[in-house]
C-alpha cells in the first residue's frame, strides 16, 4: 500500500514559510501517513498532527517576531541570542496552552530529531517518546550556539540539524514511497561553509565533544546531499518539493512581523498555485 510522508526542514524564523504551507494543507484537508521534522520543522510537525491549526501562524509569525524571541532581550534574560525558554515555557505551555497529549495520541505517526550531546548522535523520537513538558521538542530546536542544550534526565540534547536538515531518509525508512518536502530556502539559496569565527566559538564551547564538532563541519555537504536526493525523487515523480518562490529577506535569526507575515502568506500562496498537482499527487 502506498504511503505518503511529509518532511519539514528547519530554518529558524524562515519556518514562517512552512507554517503557511501547513495551513493550506489544513484548509484543504491534506492528510499524510507520516511526518518528520527537524529544528523549527519539528515544532511545526507537532502542531500539524493535532487540531491546533491557529497555532501555526501564532508561533511562526506573531510570537516569533517578538523581541523576547531573538536579539538582545533573550541575551539579557536567557544569556543566549534566541529565547527558547520564552517560546516553549511562556508561549507554548502558558499562553497557548498546547497539549502534548494531543501529539502523543495523534493517529498520525510523527518523528522529530534530537541530538544526544553526550553520545554525540542523533535520535529520532516518535509521538509516544515525547514528554508532556515539551522538553524534547524544545531541545529539537536549539542550535548549538543560539541556545543552551536542554537537560532531560541525565542527558543533554540539541537540534538534530547537526546531522540532518532535510530528513528525507527518515521518510524513506518509515516505508513512504511518496513524499512532500517543505524547505525554507528558495531554489537559488547557497549554503556557505561555517565561518572560521563561528567554528572557533563552537570549538571552544563544545571542546569536550570532538565528534559533534566534526559533524558541525560537515553540515553543508549533508544539506546538499539531502537536497539532491529530494530533487531526484521529484524527477521520478515520487516527491513534491515545496520551497519559497522568492527571497523575502527573512534570515534564520532576523525578520520583523511584516516580513514573517509576508513569508507565511507566500507559503500559502505558493502551495495554492500548485493545488491541482498536489491534490493529484496525494490521491
Amino acid at each position: 500500500m502506498s504511503k505518503l510522508g511529509l518532511v519539514l526542514e528547519g530554518g529558524g524564523l524562515r519556518a514562517a514559510y512552512t507554517a503557511g504551507v501547513l495551513r493550506w494543507f489544513k484548509d484543504n484537508q491534506v492528510s499524510v501517513d507520516f511526518v518528520v521534522g527537524v529544528s523549527s520543522g519539528a515544532l511545526l510537525a507537532t502542531i500539524f498532527v493535532t487540531d491546533e491549526d491557529d497555532a501555526l501562524e501564532l508561533l511562526a509569525v506573531d510570537y516569533a517576531s517578538k523581541k523576547e524571541n531573538v536579539g538582545w532581550t533573550p541575551m539579557l534574560k536567557e544569556l543566549a541570542p534566541v529565547g527558547y525558554n520564552f517560546l516553549f515555557k511562556e508561549i507554548v505551555q502558558k499562553t497557548l496552552k498546547l497539549d502534548m497529549n494531543k501529539v502523543i495520541q495523534s493517529p498520525i505517526p510523527l518523528e522529530i530529531g534530537v541530538y544526544d550531546l553526550y553520545d554525540q548522535k542523533t535520535l529520532w523520537l516518535k509521538n509516544k517518546d515525547l514528554d508532556k513538558e515539551w522538553k524534547f521538542v524544545h531541545a529539537s530546536c536549539v542550535l548549538p550556539i543560539a541556545g543552551r542544550a536542554v537537560n532531560i534526565g541525565k542527558k543533554r540534547y540539541l537540534d538534530a540539524g547537526l546531522t540532518s536538515m532535510i530528513a528525507i531518509d527518515r521518510s524513506l525508512a518509515n516505508g513512504c514511497d511518496r513524499h512532500i518536502v517543505i524547505t525554507t530556502k528558495d531554489k537559488d539559496f547557497v549554503r556557505k561553509q561555517n565561518s572560521p569565527f563561528l567554528q572557533f566559538v563552537l570549538d571552544l564551547m563544545y571542546a569536550r565533544f570532538p565528534i559533534m564538532r566534526r559533524q558541525f563541519r560537515l553540515r553543508t555537504g549533508i544539506y546538499y546531499e539531502e537536497k539532491a536526493k529530494v530533487e531526484e525523487l521529484e524527477k521520478r515523480q515520487e516527491a513534491i518539493f515545496l520551497r519559497p518562490s522568492k527571497d523575502l529577506g527573512v534570515k534564520r535569526f532576523s525578520g520583523d512581523y511584516d516580513q514573517l507575515k509576508a513569508l507565511y502568506d507566500l507559503g500559502y500562496q505558493d502551495t495554492e498555485s500548485k493545488k491541482e498537482a498536489i491534490l493529484q499527487f496525494i490521491r
